[in-house]
């Protein structure tokens, strides 16, 4: 099979970067109870990836990512490449909107994968992504579960599919979101603005509407919808509940909270 320039660099990008990663591996094991040895061969390590990631070219982020997820797996502290991948998703997101969305796609999958996580936990953190302007992105099927993403923008998203369970998505505008089958359990949408979001076939049981604005939303097939969610959310007559619910469409102030 014929590789296209492109491909190729990427191989060559992995190639090379995973052998350092390898050369760096060693250098930590060898060192670990050199504090200052092990500074300098996580430096001297990662300082090839870190250039990439915040390439102007698609295929060396690619490449920076992929040598990424592998290290995620192999590196006992991956706290500080967490604190990585956060940095780099807030920042090619503030430069670019409505490009391709691979590199942020995978850069979301790594955050999500078990070793960042369980080096956020321990150390206290969250994934926190909040604030973001996601506009338009296609982040169907992304693992967002327990993210920090308040205040974030998700206006005509594609998140069908995606996994945003026990997420914190307070205060977020998700306009005309595209969340078919998305779960949304325990996920925290108070102040939220949910307007024309589609959550057909989404699980929403246990997830918090305080103040939330439904207007226009389609909630008629979403799973676990509860009366009393409907009771502190707010919209109008365009939104869609089903039928052995009730809501009142035209209340437009925001309950107080206690």
């Amino acid at each position: 099979m014929t590789m296209t320039v492109t491909q190729l660099a990427v191989a060559a990008a992995v190639f090379v970067l995973g052998a350092a990663i390898a050369v760096g591996a060693m250098l930590l094991l060898r060192k670990k109870d050199d504090n200052q040895g092990r500074v300098l061969a996580y430096r001297d390590t990662y300082e090839p990836l870190f250039a990439d990631l915040w390439s102007d070219e698609m295929h060396r982020r690619l490449a920076a990512l992929f040598v990424a997820q592998r290290t995620a797996q192999t590196v006992a502290d991956a706290r500080g490449l967490g604190a990585v991948l956060i940095s780099f998703v807030r920042r090619r997101l503030a430069a670019e909107n409505g490009a391709p969305y691979e590199d942020v796609r995978l850069a979301l999958t790594i955050l999500a994968s078990a070793p960042v996580r369980r080096a956020q936990t321990e150390g206290g953190q969250t994934v926190d992504l909040s604030g973001i302007d996601f506009r338009g992105a296609v982040l169907s099927g992304v693992n967002l579960a327990g993210f920090r993403l308040a205040q974030c923008v998700f206006d005509r998203c594609r998140l069908a599919g995606a996994k945003l369970t026990g997420a914190d998505l307070s205060g977020a505008s998700m306009m005309g979101a595209d969340l078919h089958r998305a779960d949304l359990r325990r996920a925290d949408l108070s102040e939220a603005d949910v307007t024309d979001a589609d959550f057909t076939a989404a699980s929403v049981g246990s997830a918090v509407f305080t103040n939330t604005n439904i207007s226009g939303a389609i909630l008629s097939e979403a799973g676990g919808l509860l009366q009393e969610q409907l009771d502190v959310a707010f919209g109008d007559s365009g939104t869609a509940v089903p039928a052995r619910l009730r809501f009142v469409p035209g209340r437009s102030q925001r309950l107080r909270r206690e």
